[in-house]
């Protein structure tokens, strides 16, 4: 990693503006925050900060992402930063955290497949089969009806609706939205869906 990116950036959700409010708006109706991959820390110092009522639950496996992401973001109580995979962090909610699992929750699925396997199949399933409800929000996901959103791809396997959609536990009620717009709002990143 180059030391220009391990530079927390001030807010989260790639600084997209659209994404930021709609951020204000989920986060209003939910009880914790649960982010995968926190990499450095922006999305959830951003949060920690912006939403002081809100359990922070994030993981980074990385040691130097880990370190300077819990120096940005554990900045009050109620935020807890783990160094560990995804996977392990499920399991960790499972066994410590069932009472958040029953509230509402907004998760931010954004761990990557960087010398680590992909979870995102194990993240829908399991946040889909225990949470009772809330909002799942999956960074770095493609947008069908356009191109001009990048996504990320691993071995063949693409961020996508089709990729997770045998994941999501049989007896949920959901609904799948995509962006609406294609304006270009953040300072530091193309347009991700």
């Amino acid at each position: 990693m180059s030391s220009r990116s391990l530079q927390p950036l001030p807010v989260g959700f790639h600084g997209d503006r659209h994404l930021l409010r709609l951020i204000d708006l989920l986060a209003a109706r939910a009880h914790t925050f649960l982010e995968t991959g926190s990499n450095v820390g922006s999305t959830l110092g951003y949060v920690a900060r912006r939403f002081p009522a809100l359990d922070c639950i994030s993981c980074e496996p990385d040691p130097a992402a880990h370190a300077v992401a819990a120096e940005h973001a554990c900045v009050r109580p109620g935020v807890a930063l783990h160094r560990e995979t995804s996977q392990e962090l499920l399991r960790r909610l499972a066994r410590d955290h069932v009472p958040s699992l029953a509230k509402p929750l907004l998760a931010w699925l954004d761990a990557h497949d960087h010398g680590f396997e992909w979870p995102l199949r194990d993240e829908v399933a399991f946040l889909t089969g225990r949470c009772a409800r809330g909002f799942l929000l999956i960074d770095d996901f493609r947008v069908p009806h356009d191109p001009r959103f990048g996504w990320d791809s691993y071995d063949g396997r693409h961020c996508s609706f089709e990729y997770v959609r045998d994941s999501i536990a049989p007896d949920v009620h959901w609904r799948l939205y995509y962006p609406a717009y294609s304006e270009h709002t953040s300072p530091h990143h193309p347009l991700r869906g």
